[in-house]
């Protein structure tokens, strides 16, 4: 009488189709995984966009300030406030922003009325400002947080209510143009910074916009930090001025870049994506495009404006982008440099081929 079952040979030849058969979907539910997280990341920038017109709504179309310096040399720090902190009202986030104590820095000097103030309990290298604003400095905002990117973006940590909080992490800066070492110190973007120390910064209003809402970024994404390693990577000095190169001009700005490229030395910007609060920290550059290797120069300057860190994202082959008009755009890290460059300002007056972003 033959027995019923599985011979030897059969079962290894199923259990090798299965391995097969697992081989070829998980690429496909990887890719099914990465394809939701990048919608949710669309998604987190367009509600950061929706929010940046519900600000300009509110105050004259005029844009909000990456930091507000103090009012004189020497006076103390008490608007350092990143973008996304000025956006919390018009994002359903009014507690975390009723939280804020305005009348101190979000990190780092003292308030306009008071002396420097107690250190802060914890490891967080905030200042006596951040003392006073903890519950804000260690609020996680998920709109903030691209699914994309594991990595933690830093270890800081402060003592709230007797418990240990990390400071809350990001990964979408403001576009703040290009390089100003090449425009008279004078930032070139949609951000814009309340200053005398350089001299007077205009705001930003929606006039400013001569090329057009479409045509200008505003936020866009970056890789957060690994939370060990140097601060900063190491700088580079000089000044590079557009220069002819077989007739053909090269830009100031890429020519920096390059010079980012071919350093030798490497560090990570460990808290890279931490203080989403601070202005100093919360801003890119289009100096790089998308996904390059970033720098950042000698004797930074504390609010963040002279750096060549640019967008990064952990989605294959370039990076999510929120420009004016409250559209988001995956650019490719392919783009030309000179297109990235246009969409940097808001009126540099260049003619823009959408199909090249």
């Amino acid at each position: 009488m033959r027995r019923k079952g599985f011979t030897l040979i059969e079962l290894l030849v199923v259990i090798a189709i299965i391995g097969v058969l697992i081989a070829l979907l998980l690429p496909a539910v990887q890719a099914a995984r990465e394809a939701a997280r990048r919608s949710q990341c669309t998604n987190n920038l367009k509600q950061i966009g929706l929010a940046f017109h519900n600000y300009l709504s509110s105050n004259g179309d005029t844009t909000p300030p990456v930091s507000i310096d103090p009012i004189c040399n020497g006076c103390p720090e008490s608007q350092n406030y990143s973008q996304l902190a000025r956006l919390l009202p018009y994002m359903e986030q009014q507690p975390v922003y009723n939280s804020i104590n305005f009348n101190w820095p979000s990190r780092w000097g003292a308030p306009n009325n008071g002396a420097a103030g107690p250190n802060p309990p914890d490891n967080a290298s905030g200042g006596s400002g951040a003392i006073i604003n903890m519950t804000a400095v260690t609020a996680q905002i998920s709109v903030f947080l691209c699914p994309s990117d594991p990595n933690p973006g830093g270890s800081g940590t402060m003592i709230v209510n007797g418990l240990s909080k990390l400071v809350g992490n990001f990964n979408y800066p403001s576009n703040i143009g290009l390089n100003r070492q090449l425009n008279n110190w004078r930032t070139n973007g949609p951000t814009y910074i309340a200053s005398n120390w350089d001299g007077a910064f205009p705001t930003v209003t929606l006039a400013s916009f001569v090329d057009g809402t479409s045509n200008t970024a505003i936020f866009s994404e970056w890789v957060k930090g690994p939370a060990v390693g140097s601060p900063w990577k190491d700088g580079l000095g000089g000044v590079y001025n557009t220069t002819y190169i077989a007739g053909t001009p090269v830009i100031g700005d890429w020519i920096m870049a390059q010079n980012c490229q071919n350093n030798g030395t490497q560090q990570n910007w460990g808290w890279k994506g931490e203080w989403w609060i601070y202005g100093g920290s919360s801003i890119y550059s289009h100096t790089q495009p998308p996904n390059r290797r970033a720098c950042v120069f000698g004797g930074v300057d504390g609010r963040g404006t002279w750096t060549m860190v640019g967008a990064s994202s952990q989605h294959p082959g370039g990076v999510n982008t929120l420009f004016g008009d409250g559209s988001v755009k995956f650019i490719k890290s392919s783009v030309n440099y000179l297109t990235w460059y246009a969409v940097a300002t808001p009126n540099g007056n260049e003619v823009i081929d959408q199909s090249g972003l």
